[in-house]
Protein backbone atom coordinates (compact mmCIF):
# COMPACT_ATOMS: atom_id res chain seq x y z
CA UNK A 1 0.00 0.00 0.00
CA UNK A 2 1.81 3.08 -1.19
CA UNK A 3 2.34 6.46 1.33
CA UNK A 4 -0.77 8.20 -0.95
CA UNK A 5 -3.03 5.58 0.19
CA UNK A 6 -2.24 5.61 3.62
CA UNK A 7 -2.69 9.28 3.77
CA UNK A 8 -5.84 9.34 2.21
CA UNK A 9 -6.74 6.34 4.77
CA UNK A 10 -6.22 8.42 8.01
CA UNK A 11 -7.85 11.12 5.93
CA UNK A 12 -11.07 9.23 5.87
CA UNK A 13 -10.74 7.73 9.75
CA UNK A 14 -10.01 11.32 10.96
CA UNK A 15 -13.52 12.71 8.73
CA UNK A 16 -15.33 9.12 10.45
CA UNK A 17 -14.28 10.05 14.28
CA UNK A 18 -16.09 13.33 13.86
CA UNK A 19 -19.64 10.95 14.11
CA UNK A 20 -18.59 10.57 17.12
CA UNK A 21 -20.76 12.86 19.89
CA UNK A 22 -18.59 15.82 20.89
CA UNK A 23 -17.44 15.14 24.14
CA UNK A 24 -16.67 12.14 22.96
CA UNK A 25 -14.29 13.41 20.34
CA UNK A 26 -12.90 16.34 22.56
CA UNK A 27 -11.42 13.42 25.02
CA UNK A 28 -10.30 10.37 22.59
CA UNK A 29 -9.90 11.76 18.90
CA UNK A 30 -6.59 12.39 18.85
CA UNK A 31 -5.50 9.27 20.56
CA UNK A 32 -7.95 7.34 18.23
CA UNK A 33 -5.93 9.11 15.12
CA UNK A 34 -2.87 8.55 16.43
CA UNK A 35 -3.47 4.58 17.15
CA UNK A 36 -4.96 3.98 13.60
CA UNK A 37 -1.45 5.87 12.31
CA UNK A 38 0.46 3.38 14.13
CA UNK A 39 -1.53 0.55 12.99
CA UNK A 40 -1.37 1.37 9.53
CA UNK A 41 2.32 2.05 9.98
CA UNK A 42 2.82 -1.80 11.05
CA UNK A 43 3.49 -3.69 8.54
CA UNK A 44 3.32 -6.85 9.79
CA UNK A 45 -0.43 -7.15 10.63
CA UNK A 46 -1.87 -7.63 7.21
CA UNK A 47 -3.95 -4.33 6.15
CA UNK A 48 -7.21 -5.68 5.01
CA UNK A 49 -7.76 -7.78 8.57
CA UNK A 50 -6.66 -4.48 10.37
CA UNK A 51 -9.27 -2.43 8.35
CA UNK A 52 -12.47 -5.39 8.41
CA UNK A 53 -11.73 -5.09 12.52
CA UNK A 54 -11.29 -1.01 12.46
CA UNK A 55 -14.38 -1.05 10.68
CA UNK A 56 -16.05 -3.20 13.15
CA UNK A 57 -14.68 -1.28 15.97
CA UNK A 58 -15.52 1.74 14.49
CA UNK A 59 -19.53 0.72 13.86
CA UNK A 60 -20.05 -0.53 17.66
CA UNK A 61 -18.32 2.31 19.64
CA UNK A 62 -20.12 4.85 17.42
CA UNK A 63 -23.58 3.38 18.06
CA UNK A 64 -22.82 2.72 21.82
CA UNK A 65 -21.42 6.06 22.32
CA UNK A 66 -24.45 7.42 20.92
CA UNK A 67 -26.75 5.58 22.83
CA UNK A 68 -24.93 6.85 26.02
CA UNK A 69 -25.16 10.19 24.92
CA UNK A 70 -28.98 9.48 24.57
CA UNK A 71 -29.66 8.33 27.38
CA UNK A 72 -28.03 11.20 29.58
CA UNK A 73 -29.98 13.52 27.07
CA UNK A 74 -33.17 11.83 28.06
CA UNK A 75 -32.73 10.95 31.65
CA UNK A 76 -32.05 14.81 31.96
CA UNK A 77 -35.02 15.56 34.86
CA UNK A 78 -36.63 18.75 32.94
CA UNK A 79 -36.41 16.88 29.48
CA UNK A 80 -37.53 13.70 31.11
CA UNK A 81 -40.23 15.45 32.64
CA UNK A 82 -41.55 17.36 29.55
CA UNK A 83 -41.26 14.39 27.10
CA UNK A 84 -43.69 12.02 29.53
CA UNK A 85 -46.10 14.67 29.82
CA UNK A 86 -46.24 15.35 25.85
CA UNK A 87 -46.24 11.18 25.32
CA UNK A 88 -49.40 11.61 28.06
CA UNK A 89 -51.18 14.11 25.99
CA UNK A 90 -50.04 12.11 22.80
CA UNK A 91 -51.91 9.35 24.42
CA UNK A 92 -54.98 11.16 25.76
CA UNK A 93 -55.38 12.38 21.78
CA UNK A 94 -54.85 9.21 20.23
CA UNK A 95 -57.91 7.58 22.75
CA UNK A 96 -59.87 10.00 21.25
CA UNK A 97 -59.00 10.26 17.87
CA UNK A 98 -60.22 6.24 18.56
CA UNK A 99 -63.26 6.40 20.72
CA UNK A 100 -65.05 9.17 19.43
CA UNK A 101 -65.51 8.42 15.59
CA UNK A 102 -66.35 4.49 17.40
CA UNK A 103 -68.98 6.18 19.56
CA UNK A 104 -70.29 7.60 16.54
CA UNK A 105 -70.42 4.72 14.15
CA UNK A 106 -71.44 2.16 16.97
CA UNK A 107 -74.70 4.58 17.95
CA UNK A 108 -75.42 5.22 13.94
CA UNK A 109 -75.30 1.31 14.02
CA UNK A 110 -78.53 1.48 15.85
CA UNK A 111 -80.38 3.94 13.43
CA UNK A 112 -82.46 1.89 10.56
CA UNK A 113 -83.45 -0.65 13.74
CA UNK A 114 -84.99 2.38 15.62
CA UNK A 115 -87.24 3.03 12.76
CA UNK A 116 -88.20 -0.39 11.69
CA UNK A 117 -88.94 -1.43 15.75
CA UNK A 118 -90.57 1.90 16.23
CA UNK A 119 -92.83 0.83 13.04
CA UNK A 120 -93.62 -2.33 13.68
CA UNK A 121 -94.63 -1.53 17.41
CA UNK A 122 -96.76 1.34 15.65
CA UNK A 123 -98.53 -1.21 13.38
CA UNK A 124 -98.89 -4.03 16.28
CA UNK A 125 -100.35 -1.59 18.41
CA UNK A 126 -102.95 -0.18 15.76
CA UNK A 127 -104.32 -3.52 15.79
CA UNK A 128 -102.26 -5.01 12.79
CA UNK A 129 -101.49 -9.25 13.38
CA UNK A 130 -97.96 -10.58 13.78
CA UNK A 131 -98.21 -11.96 10.14
CA UNK A 132 -99.26 -8.69 8.36
CA UNK A 133 -96.75 -6.62 10.23
CA UNK A 134 -93.74 -9.08 9.81
CA UNK A 135 -92.27 -8.65 6.42
CA UNK A 136 -92.04 -12.84 5.22
CA UNK A 137 -88.86 -12.56 3.78
CA UNK A 138 -85.82 -14.55 5.82
CA UNK A 139 -82.59 -12.66 6.73
CA UNK A 140 -79.27 -14.98 7.86
CA UNK A 141 -78.18 -13.22 10.48
CA UNK A 142 -74.86 -15.05 10.18
CA UNK A 143 -74.35 -13.75 6.22
CA UNK A 144 -77.08 -10.81 5.82
CA UNK A 145 -76.48 -7.35 6.05
CA UNK A 146 -79.77 -6.50 6.06
CA UNK A 147 -82.00 -5.28 8.89
CA UNK A 148 -84.91 -7.47 10.23
CA UNK A 149 -87.56 -7.46 12.79
CA UNK A 150 -88.31 -10.14 15.29
CA UNK A 151 -91.61 -10.83 17.47
CA UNK A 152 -91.62 -12.33 20.71
CA UNK A 153 -94.13 -12.89 23.67
CA UNK A 154 -94.39 -11.41 27.01
CA UNK A 155 -92.16 -14.39 28.44
CA UNK A 156 -89.18 -13.58 25.44
CA UNK A 157 -90.02 -16.88 23.16
CA UNK A 158 -90.13 -16.50 19.71
CA UNK A 159 -93.75 -15.74 18.14
CA UNK A 160 -92.51 -14.50 14.71
CA UNK A 161 -89.19 -13.16 12.76
CA UNK A 162 -86.98 -12.48 10.11
CA UNK A 163 -83.85 -12.93 11.91
CA UNK A 164 -83.21 -16.28 11.74
CA UNK A 165 -79.92 -18.42 12.97
CA UNK A 166 -78.79 -21.93 11.75
CA UNK A 167 -82.38 -22.09 10.68
CA UNK A 168 -83.85 -21.04 13.87
CA UNK A 169 -84.98 -17.82 15.42
CA UNK A 170 -82.90 -17.17 18.85
CA UNK A 171 -83.67 -14.92 21.78
CA UNK A 172 -81.35 -12.71 23.26
CA UNK A 173 -80.32 -13.19 27.11
CA UNK A 174 -83.21 -12.81 29.39
CA UNK A 175 -81.97 -9.91 30.94
CA UNK A 176 -83.05 -7.91 28.04
CA UNK A 177 -86.35 -8.67 28.48
CA UNK A 178 -86.50 -8.07 32.33
CA UNK A 179 -84.89 -4.45 31.27
CA UNK A 180 -87.93 -3.53 29.48
CA UNK A 181 -90.79 -4.61 32.02
CA UNK A 182 -90.03 -1.30 33.71
CA UNK A 183 -87.89 0.50 30.41
CA UNK A 184 -89.58 1.30 26.81
CA UNK A 185 -86.69 1.11 25.01
CA UNK A 186 -83.49 -1.12 24.90
CA UNK A 187 -80.35 -0.51 22.59
CA UNK A 188 -77.87 -3.76 23.07
CA UNK A 189 -75.14 -6.21 21.48
CA UNK A 190 -76.03 -8.99 20.88
CA UNK A 191 -73.66 -11.94 20.86
CA UNK A 192 -74.19 -15.12 19.36
CA UNK A 193 -71.66 -17.77 18.23
CA UNK A 194 -72.95 -19.66 14.50
CA UNK A 195 -70.62 -22.80 14.64
CA UNK A 196 -66.65 -21.53 15.41
CA UNK A 197 -67.70 -17.86 13.84
CA UNK A 198 -68.67 -15.07 16.39
CA UNK A 199 -71.99 -12.95 15.47
CA UNK A 200 -72.56 -9.45 16.40
CA UNK A 201 -75.85 -8.03 16.01
CA UNK A 202 -76.66 -4.11 16.71
CA UNK A 203 -79.91 -3.88 18.50
CA UNK A 204 -83.10 -2.12 19.41
CA UNK A 205 -85.87 -3.75 21.44
CA UNK A 206 -88.93 -2.31 22.60
CA UNK A 207 -91.75 -3.21 24.86
CA UNK A 208 -95.31 -3.42 23.29
CA UNK A 209 -98.52 -4.13 24.75
CA UNK A 210 -100.34 -5.82 22.46
CA UNK A 211 -98.47 -8.63 20.00
CA UNK A 212 -101.96 -9.83 18.16
CA UNK A 213 -103.94 -12.28 20.31
CA UNK A 214 -101.02 -13.08 22.65
CA UNK A 215 -101.18 -9.99 24.70
CA UNK A 216 -97.90 -8.00 25.27
CA UNK A 217 -94.57 -8.73 24.08
CA UNK A 218 -91.56 -7.36 22.73
CA UNK A 219 -90.17 -6.06 19.39
CA UNK A 220 -87.17 -6.13 18.44
CA UNK A 221 -85.02 -5.00 15.23
CA UNK A 222 -81.01 -5.28 13.93
CA UNK A 223 -78.61 -6.19 11.73
CA UNK A 224 -75.19 -7.25 11.51
CA UNK A 225 -72.66 -5.23 13.12
CA UNK A 226 -69.40 -6.64 10.43
CA UNK A 227 -69.08 -3.16 8.23
CA UNK A 228 -69.27 -1.12 11.54
CA UNK A 229 -66.72 -2.92 13.35
CA UNK A 230 -64.50 -3.28 9.97
CA UNK A 231 -65.04 0.49 10.01
CA UNK A 232 -64.10 0.82 13.22
CA UNK A 233 -60.93 -1.45 13.33
CA UNK A 234 -59.55 1.11 10.17
CA UNK A 235 -60.09 3.63 12.62
CA UNK A 236 -58.18 1.97 15.93
CA UNK A 237 -55.55 1.35 13.05
CA UNK A 238 -55.04 5.17 12.28
CA UNK A 239 -55.25 6.31 15.73
CA UNK A 240 -52.72 3.72 16.35
CA UNK A 241 -50.24 5.24 13.69
CA UNK A 242 -50.73 8.76 14.84
CA UNK A 243 -50.15 7.67 18.08
CA UNK A 244 -47.17 5.92 16.89
CA UNK A 245 -46.40 9.30 15.21
CA UNK A 246 -46.95 11.48 17.94
CA UNK A 247 -44.64 9.50 20.02
CA UNK A 248 -41.86 9.38 17.52
CA UNK A 249 -41.63 13.65 17.00
CA UNK A 250 -42.05 13.79 20.92
CA UNK A 251 -38.50 11.26 20.82
CA UNK A 252 -36.77 13.19 17.92
CA UNK A 253 -37.68 16.60 19.65
CA UNK A 254 -36.07 15.55 22.59
CA UNK A 255 -33.43 14.32 21.13
CA UNK A 256 -32.57 17.21 19.15
CA UNK A 257 -33.49 19.37 21.77
CA UNK A 258 -31.08 17.82 24.34
CA UNK A 259 -28.26 17.49 21.84
CA UNK A 260 -28.72 21.33 21.26
CA UNK A 261 -28.63 22.07 24.34
CA UNK A 262 -25.76 20.18 25.53
CA UNK A 263 -23.54 21.72 21.97
CA UNK A 264 -24.83 25.00 23.97
CA UNK A 265 -23.46 24.21 26.75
Amino acid sequence: MTARSLSRLEFLYALAVCAYPRSFREAHAAAMRQVFRDALADNDFPRLRFLLIALRDFATSLLKEHLAMMRDTLTRPALAFNALVLAGIATVLALFLYAIPQQVLRQGANDPQLQLAGDLAGKLEDGATPAEAVPATKVDMARSLAPFVNLYDDQGHPLLSQGVLNGATPAPPKGVFDYLRSHAEDRVTWQMWNGPHRVRIAAVVLRVQRVGDSGPGFVLAGRSLVQVEAREEQVRQMAALAWIAMLGMILLGAIGFGWWTRKAA
